[in-house]
């Protein structure tokens, strides 16, 4: 079975509350990659659109016990982004036997945009 999420991020809203989302939304890792960027807002709006896509894809119950920094999103070596799950995220999937987790993120100047997609065993 395949499950999809999507979010879409205004940057202007992440340049509004930049230290807020740092501090509340992004790993250490995250911030890192986020800085070191010439626009460091439009890659925290596409690491916070990836991290809804997740929760959304997940298709976990509410309250599920997830938070933000349960959901790492890195590039890898091609540039390729992932998705790392952390404690209660970790535990869901693991519990829900989750085979696979793919994101997608774009961005532009005033928006970003991400998807996710998660692989799970067929429901019989």
């Amino acid at each position: 079975m395949i499950t999809i999420g999507t979010d879409i991020v205004d940057v202007a809203r992440v340049r509004d509350k930049h230290d807020a989302i740092i501090s509340r939304v992004l790993t250490a890792r995250e911030q890192a990659y986020c800085q070191a960027q010439a626009d460091p807002p439009q890659h925290m709006a596409g690491r916070f659109a990836a991290k809804e896509a997740v929760f959304k894809a997940l298709h976990a119950p509410s309250p599920s016990g997830i938070s933000w920094l349960d959901i790492d999103v890195h590039n890898d070596a091609h540039g390729v982004p992932h998705a790392t799950l952390f404690g209660a995220a970790a535990a869901f999937a693991t519990q829900h036997g989750l085979r696979g987790l793919y994101i997608s993120i774009a961005h532009v100047r005033d928006f970003a945009t991400a998807t996710a997609v998660c692989e799970w065993p067929d429901k019989t």
